[in-house]
This record gives C-alpha cells, structure tokens and sequence, in this order.
C-alpha cells in the first residue's frame, strides 16, 4: 500500500484551541509536534463560531489576565461549586478543579495573543467574562501556533483511525481531502483535540461535529461516557441561508439585544418560560438560562412534537417596526469588533430584521445542538488509560457531568496546556512503535473507494441525523428511544457496505463515510444511555420521567468496543473536593432552583 509516512514524537490531531494549545505545550517539553487538521489551523472546529463569551473567576482574571475591575466576589471556589452543582454531580471533581485553576493561566495566554495580533475582546467586569468573534478567536489561535514555527501542520487531512502496537497507540492514518493521499502518521503519543459530536439536523456549530474523536478512542481501547448529554439552544431555522446560526439565543441577552421575545408554538400558543422569581439567573450562573429555556419551552413544544417538530417562533408582534429594526442595529453595533458592519458573522441583520417584519414579526427558531458533555474519559493529566493516547477538550467527558455551564474555549485551552505537556513528558521516555494494525485501519479507509455499490455515506449522515431528530432530540421518552436505539444499532450494521465510487480526489462521499461510521457509534452510544436512564438530569430531559432521581441514576454509563459491539458499565462520580447531593428532586427546574440559583 502506497502512502506518504510522516514522523514525530506527538501527534495533535484538531485544529482548534485544544489543538493549538496541546501542541504548543508538548514542543514546550522537547517533543518534535505535528498537528494533522481536517480543516484550517484557527478556522476548523466550533471556536469559529464563537458569538458570546467566555471566561473565568474574577480573582483569577484580575490576579492573571490583567482585569483589575473583575468581580472580586466571584471567587475561585465559587466557580468550582458552580461546576459541580451544574454537572448535577455527575462531574469529575478533579477536571473541575484543574478548570478552575489552569483556565486563567491559559486564557491569560490567549489575550495576551489577541493584543499582539491588535485585536479586541470586550471585558464584562461584573461577570468576569470576555465577549469575542469565532473570527477573532481564529486570528489568535493562528497567530499562537506561529510562535513556535517548528510545528509541523497537516492541513485538509481527515484522520480516520488511530494505529496501535499491543495496545498502545503509536499514530494515525488517515487521508488528505484534496488529493486523496493516503497519509501514515507515526508518533510516540497522540492527542485527539476534535471536539465533540451532534448528531441533529439542527446544530449551531460548524458541519463536521461527528465525533470522530471519541470513536476512534473506542475502537483504540479507550472508554466515552455521558453521551446522552447534549446541550440545546435557541437556533435560526428560517431563513433558510441562516439556518444553524446561534444568533437567536444572542438576541436573548438584554445587554445586546433590546427588545425581548415571546415565544410561541406554531400555532400561536405561547410556550411559558416561568417569571417566578425563584428561577432568576444572574451573572455568575447566566448559562444555566440556557438549559432553562430548554425545560421551560421544549416542555410545550413536545406536546406538538409529531405535528411541528423542532420549530417555535420567536414573536416580537409588541413591538413597532422601529423597535425591531433598532434592536438588530443594536445587535450589530455590539458586534462591530468581529464582523463587517451591519453583519453578524455573514448575515445582514438590517435584511434579517426586514424578513422577521415580512413574517408578522416573528423568527422561526429551533433548538440547535451546541455541544456535547459526552466524550472520552481521560484522567486529570488527561491520559486516556490507553498507553500513547491523550485528550483535550470537548472530545472529552468529565468536565461539565450533565450540562455544561463553564465555557467551551476555557476548557479547550486549559485542557491543552496539560494534555500535550503530558504528552510530552511521555514521548520523552518511550519508543517509535510500528504499528499492527495499518493494514486493517487502511484498508476499512479505502473499503468504500472499492464498491460501486451499496449503502450512499451522504444518505447514511441524513438517516442518522433523522433518526437522532425524532428520537434523541431535546425532550424525550421511551418509546421514541426505543425506536430510535433499535434503528441506529440496524444502521451502524449496514454501514459496512458504505460505497464512494468517484476517486479519491475531494470526494464528499468518501469524507462522509469516515464521518458516519463515526458519528453512527457516538449516537448509539448516546441512545443506549438516553433510554436505560429513566429519570431527567441536566440536558436530558425525558417527559415520561421528569423526576432528579440521585438515590438510583447518580452516576454515568461508561462504554467500552469489544468485537465491533460496545459494552455498557456504571461510572460513580468521587467526592474528591466536595460532598455529592444525594437528595431526589420531582424535576429539573426544581432541582436547579434548589442546588445552583438558591446558592448564589
């Protein structure tokens, strides 16, 4: 088999903040680095579509980011309370801590790129937390990985398999885009930094969420666990050139967006988001509103569900014209440090506020898939237990147990600092293997070039994203989980017969059939959880079982590959720094008033 042979001590496989970060830290050990990206360095992964904010407590963004106004009362430990209680004390109390404590010097690092670059992120004193363009985030990221030119970058090459040698990882394979190229990477270590995985129709990130990851750390040995766990926010649906856009949820922030919305069922119906003061997020916990609106709407939209599905309005029908088309002049004049004026990101929001006018003043929205609490188990160091194979970011679980209410970029770049200095620091000691499995990972790689026909890798994304729509949505119950786990399990099996006639070169097909053989074990997995959990916790929310039920489900499903089928045990979470909740609670609302909003 003829292909391109690339060597060296740590391989990064992503492009993003874990990606740039890991690197950095591994060359900053004396390891030789190279960096393989399905996309561009800055430019590939969910940073990009970066349109909040981000950050950490206010004593570590005044002591190590430079903040002298940030919020004093919000304390480190209170960040580490916060995190435990959100991850409905599913977190990994250790990769709580280490956010807590390596997020500043990492973010720290971050800014200090954005003003040599002479970018701009906007600081919120009272919420310690900065506001940033994806655009921008990219630039700096960029501009990082420059400085150490010694890294080699793979750009535009999918990787689809992890190699091994008597159960150690020792590289990767995978193929270039444009050409087709076969590429063989050879590593002492590898670290996976690709994020998570979104098996909707409906998402806000970019496209190319597969987890791809998280399966090949399977089918490497390594565990995932809390992949039920999916995160859910308001999401344009129409118009059609904007649709997966995360501005709808931006429009919810007062200090952005000046009117406020109402939102309905199709059928008019207001779907009632609680004004019970007990519910009251404020700047510490703003993030928990997220998966508020995900209880309080998702609630009325699935008694409509087999008639209207995933789609709601956004109603501004109180307000005049003007109001509109002021507000959106707001939107855009907050976010003229990132975008072209009058843009976010490439829409036109005067054009938008005109067409949201032209349809009785409403916006129809959905609940886009944000992200994935779900991912590979790693341990502090962010080892996987698989010998050679680390783990950074949202490719990760532990974090965030069962909602993610810290921040996605703190996390990739806190995670990436440790896990390519322990990358590093195990490359220094150990041997180039040569790989036993590279016959077996490259010729499941080039299978699908062979068959003119079977089973289209396009058609077989569209199934499993539809299946994942009806059954694995925002609000679920057992019998679509029932139905969705039985035909996801039937459609892994006949992805074996995935055929990409064409060539080798850019052919979608092929690219999707790596990606659905990916994303195919990611949602099952989460399906498995989803249905064997019968009660409601963080962002799974399950209509026929809506009690926090700590006595019997506190603790995650933990899956592990075995002979091409993935095995299932029960992960109890440790109380390392702080005691565990044991008390039930009748739903999730209540159990954020009583563990997270009462607290504060």
């Amino acid at each position: 088999m003829k292909h391109n042979v690339v060597t060296s001590d740590v391989l990064v496989i992503g492009g993003s903040g874990a990606g740039v970060m890991s690197a950095l830290a591994a060359a900053k050990e004396g390891a030789s680095v190279v960096m393989a990206v399905k996309g561009k360095v800055g430019k590939s992964g969910n940073a990009i579509m970066l349109g909040g904010s981000f950050g950490v407590d206010g004593v570590s963004a005044r002591k190590y980011c430079g903040e002298p106004e940030a919020n004093a009362d919000y304390t480190p430990e209170k960040l580490f309370e916060k995190l435990v209680s959100c991850g409905f004390q599913i977190g990994d109390q250790r990769l709580q801590k280490h956010f807590v404590e390596m997020g500043p010097i990492a973010v720290a690092e971050l800014l200090e790129w954005v003003k040599e670059i002479g970018d701009r992120f906007v600081f919120s004193p009272k919420a310690s937390r900065w506001r940033a363009g994806g655009v921008a985030f990219g630039r700096a990221l960029k501009h990082g990985l420059e400085q150490n030119r010694e890294i080699l970058v793979y750009e535009d090459t999918f990787i689809s398999d992890l190699l091994t040698c008597g159960g150690q990882v020792c590289g990767a394979v995978g193929m270039n885009v444009y050409t087709g190229e076969l590429v063989e990477f050879k590593a002492k270590a590898v670290i996976l930094c690709t994020g998570g995985y979104q098996p909707h129709s409906l998402k806000n990130t970019i496209s190319d969420m597969t987890g791809d990851g998280i399966a090949m750390a399977l089918r490497a040995g390594a565990k995932a666990k809390d992949m039920e766990f999916l995160l859910y926010i308001p999401t344009i649906v129409e118009p059609a050139y904007a649709r997966g856009s995360l501005l709808p949820f931006q429009c919810t922030m007062p200090n952005l967006f000046p009117i406020r919305e109402k939102a309905t069922d199709l059928d008019g119906d207001e779907l009632v988001y609680s004004k019970d003061p007990k519910y009251k997020t404020n700047a510490s916990n703003s993030k928990v509103k997220k998966l508020l609106m995900q209880y309080f709407y998702g609630e009325g939209m699935y008694k409509k569900w087999d008639q209207y599905g995933n789609r709601f309005y956004f109603d501004y029908s109180a307000y005049s014209e003007k109001d509109i088309y002021d507000a959106f002049e707001e939107m855009a004049r907050q976010q003229s440090h990132w975008h072209r004026k009058g843009k976010y990101h490439f829409i036109d929001l005067k054009k938008l506020a005109g067409e949201i006018i032209a349809n009785g003043r409403r916006w129809m929205v959905g609940f886009g898939n944000e992200y994935s609490m779900g991912g590979v188990v790693v341990d502090d160091t962010f080892f996987t237990g698989v010998p050679g194979l680390y783990a950074a970011g949202e490719v990760t679980s532990g974090l965030f147990g069962a909602f993610r209410s810290g921040d996605g970029l703190t996390e990739m770049l806190a995670n990436g600092k440790v896990a390519g200095r322990s990358a590093g620091l195990y490359a220094a000691g150990a041997a180039q293997l040569e790989p036993d499995n590279l016959a077996q990972a490259a010729g499941a790689l080039t299978a699908p070039l062979g068959r003119t026909e079977g089973v289209s890798p396009v058609e077989a994304m569209r199934r499993i994203e539809a299946v994942c729509d009806e059954g694995f949505n925002f609000y679920r119950d057992g019998q679509r989980l029932e139905k969705a786990y039985t035909e996801i399990c039937q459609l892994r099996r006949s992805l074996d017969q995935m055929a990409a006639p064409g060539g080798e070169r850019y052919n979608l097909e092929w690219m999707n059939s790596i990606a659905a053989r990916n994303l195919a074990l990611c949602a099952e997995s989460g399906l498995y959880s989803a249905l064997h959990r019968t009660e409601s916790r963080g962002c799974h929310l399950r209509s026929d079982c809506p009690q926090v039920d700590n006595t019997n489900f506190r603790y995650s499903f933990a899956a592990s590959l075995h002979g091409g089928e993935l095995e299932y045990e029960k992960a109890y979470p440790e109380a390392v720094y702080q005691p565990l909740d044991d008390r039930d609670y009748p739903d999730v609302g209540e159990c954020i008033v009583k563990t997270i909003l009462e607290v504060e």
